[in-house]
């Protein structure tokens, strides 16, 4: 076997013989070193010597067309998965912002009045209200995390993050009570230079995000159906199945074990859950174009009519079309 070192000098003084005789190892080796010096004739003999065969392989169009349809069916199944999680974690913030408005208002109800907020998350909270968090945090802020926690003393559940007991618990409580009042709407209205005096809550950013990220399952799950129903002839699921990873992997997509696996019914269920969303879709943007100031969005397609489109381009042009239009 011919080293690497051996062949350090001029390759003209190597004969072909001892070129031919390298293992693919090494002359892969060699090419690295002879491309990072850029010697153009060293590598053109490498070329020249390298031993040829003749080989015999199976269908290339058959071949070509598995490597298509496996990669389509894995990115059908990434992008599902990613959607159903983006929609399902977009409910979460929802319902955390609606869950502390709640709370807020049952506070008013237990003190009578003397603790309210208003509908910019201004907030007017007794002097007799303890603040154990102290000059860290705004005081509103303080005092509300306090009244917070002091309810959580009687829940039955715990926090991960304590030290030695309930009362030891330090910033959940703060950042909760951060968060209640942050999901109203906030006023600008001492802003001259601003031509609106207030801005969308917190809770009304995340229903709009919520209904962006249903607005593009439903349009993507049903052009994926439409690809393999039309295209393929075979159902949804089936064109899933297709590089469904097995149960016992540590795959990346295969999801948690808290997170089920995206399907045809998984789709239509939370799509069905949400349809009032869906269907207040473009009355949503129109509303908030007219809040901020600026010209209405031009009729969108019609959800269905973009889902076909999803998957007439998928089914013409392939790999690179589906590519071209999910980044768009």
């Amino acid at each position: 076997m011919t080293s690497i070192d051996d062949l350090k000098h001029d390759v003209r003084s190597v004969g072909d013989k001892q070129l031919s005789n390298l293992s693919t190892e090494e002359r892969l080796r060699y090419f690295v070193k002879e491309a990072a010096e850029d010697r153009e004739d060293r590598l053109e003999w490498l070329t020249e010597t390298t031993p040829t065969y003749q080989y015999t392989a199976t269908d290339m169009e058959y071949t070509d067309g598995i490597k298509k349809y496996s990669f389509l069916s894995l990115a059908a199944r990434y992008e599902l998965q990613t959607l159903y999680q983006g929609v399902t974690e977009r409910e979460a913030d929802r319902d955390g912002y609606m869950a502390l408005m709640l709370l807020n208002e049952a506070l008013e109800q237990l003190s009578q009045g003397h603790f309210t907020v208003d509908e910019y998350g201004n907030a007017e909270i007794p002097d007799s209200w303890p603040d154990d968090y102290g000059h860290k945090y705004d005081g509103e802020q303080s005092k509300l995390a306090t009244k917070y926690r002091e309810l959580w003393e009687d829940v039955p559940a715990d926090l991960l993050l304590e030290e030695g007991d309930r009362s030891g618990t330090t910033e959940a409580f703060t950042h909760l009570a951060a968060l209640g009042l942050t999901a109203y709407a906030e006023d600008y209205s001492g802003f001259d230079d601003l031509e609106i005096d207030r801005i969308p809550s917190a809770l009304a950013k995340a229903e709009m995000t919520l209904t962006k990220t249903l607005v593009k399952l439903y349009v993507h799950f049903h052009g994926w159906r439409i690809f393999a129903e039309e295209y393929l002839d075979v159902t949804l699921d089936e064109f899933l199945s297709l590089t469904k990873p097995p149960e016992d992997t540590d795959m990346i997509l295969a999801p948690a074990p808290s997170v089920p696996a995206s399907d045809e019914r998984l789709c239509e269920n939370i799509l069905a859950l949400n349809e009032d969303y869906l269907e207040a879709h473009r009355a949503i943007r129109e509303e908030y174009a007219d809040r901020v100031g600026i010209e209405r969005p031009d009729p969108p397609l019609d959800l269905d009519e973009r889902a076909e489109a999803f998957a007439q381009a998928i089914g013409e042009a392939g790999i690179e079309q589906y590519l071209e239009v999910n980044q768009s």
